[in-house]
């Protein structure tokens, strides 16, 4: 991809459902430029798949069900957050 290990993870992380911010740990202004990357990264699916893949693990319960759409339609209501694309 040409991209730097940081800014996929932080592009990748930022396309999660759920999270609005990942937490970056700069220390230095060359990090923070680096990190900042991540906005510029763009994946196509066959990148999504393998980052999928690799991040995947069975967390059972209570995961699975609040990953339920009657759970989430219960819990949230109509609201909807769009995610990162």
């Amino acid at each position: 991809m040409g991209r730097t290990p940081s800014q996929v993870a932080l592009a990748w992380a930022l396309r999660q459902r759920g999270i609005t911010s990942p937490i970056i740990g700069a220390r230095t202004p060359a990090q923070l430029e680096d990190n900042l990357g991540a906005l510029e990264v763009e994946f196509d699916d066959q990148h999504l798949a393998r980052l999928a893949q690799a991040s995947s693990i069975d967390l059972g319960f209570p995961h699975e069900f609040l990953g339920r759409a009657m759970t989430q339609s219960v819990t949230f209501g109509d609201l909807k957050i769009e995610g990162r694309r």
